[in-house]
């Protein structure tokens, strides 16, 4: 939640953004967050996290058309506004779609294409993580990453779809 709070911070062009829940946690004192009073006579402190604004966003997106235009189904929690915050925003998609197919449902598309820099089509670019609705999470391929710590990386990689074109 703060991570998203100083992403949001950005993309809303503030300094910070106030965040509850921190209390009681080392995260405020290890990142040297500020507190401050509540304006409105409650007295209570609440935590303002700094604005967040990453110099690139890479995100994968179910569908994008032609002119940048990225659709995400499912939770765009993180999404929106790291690609708000972000000085420069890239995307990899499943698959390309005419641009009428998202005009029909224009709510939908969760970056704008004038605010896509770059794109480029990555079947299963989520892998091993979840692209909805096009895959789940493979828990097998989380699980061996996570079990194996020697040459994981290298078979982590091998195992990837872009490894083996018949996938």
């Amino acid at each position: 939640m703060t991570l998203v709070a100083g992403l949001r911070a950005a993309s809303y062009g503030i300094p910070f953004q106030p965040v509850a829940g921190v209390h009681g946690s080392e995260l405020a004192r290890i990142n040297g967050w500020q507190t401050l009073r509540d304006p409105y006579g409650s007295d209570n402190e609440v935590y303002v996290i700094p604005a967040l604004s990453p110099d690139i966003a890479v995100i994968h997106a179910a569908e994008i058309d032609d002119e940048g235009n990225a659709r995400v189904y499912g939770s765009p929690f993180w999404d929106h506004p790291l690609t708000r915050a972000a000085k420069r925003v890239l995307v990899t998609a499943e698959k390309l779609v005419p641009t009428d197919r998202l005009r029909e449902q224009p709510e939908l598309t969760l970056v704008p294409g004038f605010m896509v820099e770059a794109a480029a089509i990555v079947p299963r670019g989520a892998w091993p993580g979840s692209m909805h609705p096009y895959y789940d999470i493979d828990y097998p391929a989380v699980e061996r990453y996570m079990e194996d710590r020697d040459g994981v990386l290298e078979q982590h990689l091998a195992d990837a779809p872009e490894a083996d074109s018949s996938r």
